[in-house]
């Protein structure tokens, strides 16, 4: 069973997209912040979902370190500006199915 982190300060988020996740046979594992997620890399996620809203600053710059390492998902504002880096990105409004199928996509396929 492939593990992904879902990662946000919203809660509402975090439970629907996991128990989406669950779902599909993904070990959904939720976090409210990037720094929480970090100290449990050892569960060697095979993709990690980043919602940005009421996210802190700092965010950022771990955000990019992540996505040097990891398959990293970022959930935005459709006018959000987020720093270069090679997580993808899709812009809200974005139905929980689109997000479910680009992990599918960034994780190999199958959980």
């Amino acid at each position: 069973m492939k593990t992904v982190f879902v990662v946000g300060r919203d809660w509402k988020f975090r439970a629907l997209l996991r128990a989406e996740l669950r779902e599909e046979g993904y070990d959904a594992r939720g976090f409210e912040t990037l720094e929480e997620a970090a100290t449990q890399l050892d569960a060697r996620p095979a993709a990690l979902v980043f919602d940005t809203a009421e996210s802190a600053a700092a965010d950022a710059k771990e955000l990019a370190q992540l996505a040097t390492r990891l398959r990293v998902l970022v959930i935005a504002a459709a006018d959000e500006p987020l720093p270069a880096t090679e997580a993808r990105v899709l812009r809200r409004p974005v139905p929980l199915a689109a997000i479910v199928a680009v992990v599918r996509e960034l994780s190999g396929a199958a959980p």
